[in-house]
C-alpha cells in the first residue's frame, strides 16, 4: 500500500496546487487541499486578461467563469485549449456552446493529470510511482431576460484520483450579467458551490464569489474583477484588450490572487497574450509567469460556425369551436395572407407559413361566418382558436308611407346581410314583416310602387329573439311636403319642443334618401308684422325656413349642402285667410324636393 510520505503527500493534493498556491494556503484552510485545479481559470483569453472575466464572459468558456455569459454567444461555438504547467502536469480543456430554446446550452470538460509521482510505504520507504488526475464535466444554460440582462447556471460532476484515495462530488455555479449603459457591462458569479467525498471524508470545494465590470470604447476593452474565495483572502484582477481590427487582439492583465504574490514576487501577477481570428477559426495564446517557478503557457483553438440559421417559416394550429359550448365544429376554411407554396396541412395544423398576418374565414352550417387574423411568427407553432356563434333569428316589421300624404303605399324591400332576400309590400295594408332573419347587420333598400318615388336605403341591426319596428316614408320626385304640425307663434321663428317629432321624421326621410336635395319654404299669414327683429313678413318667413334648416343640420345630421331655405311670406296660401283656422294653415314650413 502506498503511504503518505513527503512526496506522496504532494501527489495527493496536486503538485500544481502545492507550487502555485504555496505560502497562500495552509493545510488547515477549508477548500484548499481538494480539487485545487478548480482555482485555475479556463481558457487562454481570460488568462491573458488576468482572469478578470466575470462580466466579459461571451464565449463558450463562460460555462466556467459566468454561465450567464453563455446567452451572449451568438451561435454555435466549439473551443479546446491546452495548459502546460510544471513537472509535466497538463490540463486539457474543451468547451461547447449550443443554441437551444430561448437560450444557449454550454458543455465543458476539463482533465488535469501528471506523468507520475514517487510512492512511499508506511515505513517511509520508496515504493514505485503513481499518477494522479482530476476531471470535471459541466453542463450549463444561459438566457437573456429583459433585453439587456442575462442569467445562467451550471451543474458539474467532479472526480479526483490521488493514487491512495479517490473522490467524487458535484457543484453548482450561478451567474448574472447586465448591460445598463452602452459599452458598460457588469457581472456577478458564484463558483464551485458544492463538495467532494473521499470514501468516508467529505471536503468542501474552493468556493469563490466574484463581481466585475468592463467598459469598451474605440477598440479598447478594460475589465476588473474582485474575487472573494471563502478560504482565502480577497483578490483583485484587471485586464485590457486592444483589438485594432476584428482579426487580431493584444491582451495584458494583472492579478493579486489566487497565487501567492508575496512569495512568488510581484511579476508573478502579470499576464499577457494574443488572439487571432480568420473566418470561423481562431487561436488564442496566453503566458502566465509564476516568478521563480517560471512561465506557464496556454494555447487554445476555437471554431465558430456562426449563428444558427433563423427559421423561415412558422406554423398555426387551428381550432374551430362553438362559442357557447366550446366544442369543436366542422367548418369550411378560407385562408389568405401568410401563405407559401410550401404550406401544408395536417388536420387543422398549418405548416410552412411565411411570417406575417394569416386571415382565416370559417363557415359552418347553423353558424354565422367569421373571419379573424393571426400573426405567424417564424420558428414557432401558435395555437389559434376561432369561436363561431350559432345563428339566432329575429324579425323586422313596419309600414311603407307616402312622405307627403302619410298614407300607406306598396313597394319592395330588398335586404342584404347574413342572408339575402326581398319582400313585396302590397298597398293594402301597406305593411311588411321580415321573419326568421339570422341576427346581424343588414343593408336594406326600399322602392315605391312606381318610379316617381325616390328609393331609400338604410342599415338595420337584427337581434336574435327580438322584433324591430321600422317605418319608411318615401318621397316622390318634385314633391312638396307640408310639415304638418309645425306651426309658429305669431311673429316668432322659434321651434317649439312639441314640434321636434315631426322634424325628426323629416330628418329620417332625408337620411334614408341621401341623393335628394330639398328646399325648405317658409310661409306666413297675410297679417303684416313690423317688429325690431322682423320688420316684415318676408323676413319672418325666411327666419322660419332658416330655423327648420338649422335644426335638420344640427339635430338630424343632414349635410348642409343638401338644404336651402327660402321665405315666401304670404304669397302662397293653402287656405282662406278670413278665418283663424285658415291663417294657421298658411303659417307653415314646406319640404320641397328639388332634385335627386
Amino acid at each position: 500500500m502506498k503511504g503518505i510520505g513527503p512526496i506522496g503527500r504532494i501527489g495527493q493534493i496536486g503538485f500544481v496546487a502545492a507550487l502555485v498556491f504555496a505560502g497562500a494556503q495552509g493545510s488547515s484552510l477549508v477548500g484548499t487541499s481538494c480539487l485545487s485545479f478548480l482555482k485555475l481559470g479556463q481558457g487562454p483569453r481570460s488568462a491573458a486578461l488576468g482572469e478578470s472575466y466575470t462580466s466579459l464572459a461571451e464565449d463558450a468558456s463562460a460555462i466556467y467563469w459566468n454561465p450567464a455569459g453563455l446567452a451572449r454567444v451568438p451561435g454555435y461555438q466549439f473551443a479546446a485549449s491546452h495548459q502546460q504547467w510544471f513537472a509535466g502536469i497538463t490540463d486539457e480543456v474543451g468547451h461547447a456552446a449550443i443554441p437551444l430554446g430561448p437560450g444557449v446550452l454550454g458543455i465543458g470538460l476539463v482533465y488535469s493529470g501528471d506523468r507520475g509521482f514517487e510512492g512511499w510505504t508506511e515505513e517511509n520507504e520508496p515504493d514505485g510511482t503513481f499518477s494522479t488526475w482530476s476531471t470535471a464535466l459541466s453542463v450549463g444554460y444561459g438566457m437573456t431576460i429583459l433585453d439587456k440582462y442575462q442569467v445562467g447556471a451550471t451543474v458539474k460532476g467532479l472526480m479526483e484520483d490521488l493514487g491512495a484515495a479517490r473522490g467524487t462530488g458535484g457543484a453548482v455555479d450561478l451567474g448574472f450579467i447586465g448591460h445598463p449603459l452602452p459599452g458598460l457591462g457588469v457581472g456577478f458569479a458564484a463558483r464551485h458551490l458544492g463538495a467532494v467525498s473521499y470514501e468516508s471524508v467529505t471536503e468542501k470545494l474552493p468556493t469563490e464569489f466574484a463581481a466585475g465590470a468592463n467598459y469598451s470604447v474605440a477598440g479598447f476593452t478594460g475589465t476588473i474583477d474582485v474575487a472573494v474565495p471563502l478560504a482565502d483572502d480577497p483578490n483583485v484582477r484587471v485586464g485590457v484588450e486592444y483589438a485594432p481590427i476584428k482579426e487580431a487582439a493584444l491582451r495584458i492583465g494583472y492579478r493579486t490572487g489566487p497565487t501567492d504574490i508575496v512569495g512568488l514576487g510581484f511579476a508573478s501577477g502579470l499576464t499577457g497574450g494574443l488572439g487571432f481570428t480568420v473566418g470561423n477559426f481562431g487561436v488564442d495564446y496566453a503566458f502566465v509567469p509564476y516568478g521563480k517557478l517560471g512561465l506557464t503557457h496556454r494555447v487554445g483553438f476555437r471554431f465558430t460556425p456562426g449563428p444558427p440559421e433563423k427559421p423561415k417559416f412558422g406554423a398555426v394550429v387551428l381550432t374551430i369551436i362553438d362559442s357557447e359550448t366550446k366544442l369543436p365544429v366542422a367548418a369550411f376554411l378560407s385562408l389568405t395572407g401568410a401563405l407559401d407554396t410550401s404550406a401544408t396541412t395536417d388536420g387543422l395544423r398549418l405548416r410552412g407559413l411565411v411570417p406575417g398576418d394569416l386571415s382565416v374565414k370559417a363557415v359552418a352550417g347553423g353558424y354565422l361566418p367569421k373571419e379573424d387574423t393571426v400573426r405567424v411568427i417564424a420558428g414557432r407553432e401558435l395555437p389559434f382558436v376561432v369561436a363561431l356563434e350559432r345563428v339566432k333569428y329575429g324579425e323586422v316589421r313596419g309600414g311603407l308611407f307616402d312622405a307627403g300624404t302619410r298614407q300607406h303605399i306598396g313597394g319592395r324591400i330588398v335586404y342584404r346581410g347574413p342572408v339575402l332576400g326581398e319582400d313585396a309590400v302590397k298597398p293594402e295594408p301597406g305593411t311588411y314583416q321580415l321573419r326568421n332573419l339570422p341576427a346581424g347587420d343588414y343593408r336594406v333598400g326600399i322602392t315605391g310602387p312606381s318610379e316617381e318615388y325616390i328609393p331609400q336605403s338604410c342599415t338595420l341591426k337584427v337581434v336574435g329573439g327580438k322584433t324591430a319596428e321600422r317605418d319608411f316614408y318615401l318621397a316622390r320626385k318634385q314633391q312638396t311636403i307640408v310639415l304638418e304640425g309645425i306651426n309658429f307663434e305669431t311673429g316668432k321663428a322659434d321651434i317649439l319642443p312639441q314640434f321636434e317629432t315631426v322634424l325628426n321624421r323629416a330628418g329620417e326621410i332625408l337620411r334614408q334618401s341621401p341623393t335628394i336635395k330639398v328646399e325648405l319654404a317658409g310661409h306666413t299669414d297675410p297679417r303684416e308684422i313690423n317688429t325690431k327683429e322682423f320688420p316684415d313678413n318676408w323676413k319672418l318667413s325666411q327666419a322660419r325656413a332658416d330655423a327648420v334648416r338649422l335644426y335638420l343640420i344640427e339635430k338630424c345630421g343632414v349635410a348642409a349642402e343638401r338644404l336651402t331655405a327660402h321665405g315666401y311670406a304670404d304669397t302662397q296660401p293653402l287656405g282662406p285667410n278670413d278665418t283663424e283656422a285658415g291663417m294657421a294653415k298658411n303659417r307653415r314650413t314646406e319640404f320641397r324636393i328639388l332634385e335627386q
